[in-house]
């Protein structure tokens, strides 16, 4: 066969385009494939960033929580901590108590129209 005819052969070309078909589909799967893997790196990225947060926050507290077990474990600590929250006092100290001003009472305003009324008709 010639070259011209074999290029014209319908089995020939249908394997061409079947082999085109098939390098088509598989360049589609593998973009599929790499941008699953991309938006799963995005999202563990992301859950990282919360991690870290989180684990900064536990250093922030368990720093204040040592603060506070250290203040504990000293007598006037342990006062602090007592008078806080049983609202305990010494013998000898005072409470004191702050009250507000009382608010003034309102003054009516009256118009100078309801007086010139009131006097020119006193009598009704």
């Amino acid at each position: 066969m010639s070259t011209f005819e074999q290029r014209r052969d319908p089995l020939h070309l249908f394997g061409k385009r079947l082999f085109l078909a098939l390098l088509v589909l598989l360049i589609a799967v593998a973009i599929s494939g790499v941008w699953k893997a991309y938006r799963k790196e995005q999202e563990s990225l992301s859950l990282r960033r919360e991690a870290e947060v989180q684990l900064a926050d536990l250093a922030k507290r368990k720093a204040q929580l040592e603060t506070d077990i250290s203040k504990l474990n000293t007598p006037r600590g342990m006062e602090d901590a007592l008078r806080e929250q049983y609202l305990l006092a010494r013998s000898g100290e005072n409470l004191i108590i702050i009250v507000d001003s009382p608010t003034p009472t309102p003054i009516e305003a009256t118009s100078s129209m309801m007086q010139w009324f009131q006097k020119t008709f006193w009598s009704w």
